[in-house]
């Protein structure tokens, strides 16, 4: 069984997206007509479905169930525009397919990882569609720990990237941004003073590696991911210089 989140101009199944995911299933037949088989311990993000198979495949004999982690929905937009409709719907399902235990950034490819970035941008979207509060204390937390010995923060929380894919702004920025918006959206203190001795060390990591008040140091991301065709993995497109993305102590 293989998954794919869009087909070619052609109509054919297309999987170059997901880079070095395969995205497949392989399930041995045991004979029992009565028997369920079910992915364990993995997952999949997709539209489409294709099945190889030796025996005669019934469409009515397989169930997609979505994944995701238990939230409430909180807020929803209905407008006059049926695109822009369109577009909340998939915004609110693209939330419940890159939220399953940690907020991912994609659930098909080959990472499927918990960019702090992409948290940090998304939260308030998040928030207003469910509620996320637990959801993110948890994360946090992951975060917290995951803080290196001199307080920068990862590029992704779990950090499965290694000691040295640390501290770039925007990114990091997670470990600040995410808790005041959290206090703002839903008023809990507690959870803020919790998060507080994190935040306070990556904002001091930042002041120690800063030169006239700027904060300069490391490795930054910049504008990645910049619109180039046929994708964009090593952020060639990335033009603007990364040292405009600075930080000013009053």
């Amino acid at each position: 069984m293989y998954h794919a989140e869009i087909l070619d101009k052609e109509g054919e199944f297309y999987t170059e997206n997901l880079r070095a995911a395969k995205q497949m299933n392989t399930f041995i037949l045991n004979g029992d007509p009565d028997f369920i088989y079910r992915p364990h311990f993995t997952f999949q993000g997709f539209r489409y479905l294709k099945i190889e198979s030796s025996n005669t495949v019934n469409p009515e004999d397989f169930k997609a169930v979505a994944l995701y982690s238990d939230m409430s929905k909180t807020g929803s937009l209905i407008t006059s525009d049926s695109l822009i409709n369109q577009l909340q719907h998939n915004i609110q399902w693209g939330q419940k397919g890159n939220f399953l235990d940690v907020p991912t950034d994609c659930p098909q490819r080959d990472e499927r990882l918990g960019w702090t970035g992409d948290a940090q941008a998304f939260f308030n979207t998040a928030a207003f569609n469910y509620d996320v509060k637990n959801f993110f204390d948890k994360w946090l937390i992951d975060l917290s720990i995951d803080q290196r010995e001199d307080d920068s923060v990862p590029f992704v929380v779990p950090n499965l990237l290694g000691k040295d894919a640390m501290g770039s702004a925007g990114w990091a920025d997670a470990a600040t941004i995410i808790p005041w918006n959290a206090y703002l959206y839903y008023g809990d203190k507690e959870a803020l003073k919790q998060q507080y001795p994190s935040m306070k060390k990556w904002v001091d990591y930042m002041k120690n590696l800063s030169q006239d008040e700027i904060y300069k140091g490391g490795f930054h991301f910049g504008d990645w991911l910049f619109y180039r065709p046929n994708d964009d993995n090593d952020g060639r497109s990335a033009v603007t210089s990364t040292f405009n993305i600075s930080y000013f102590f009053l």
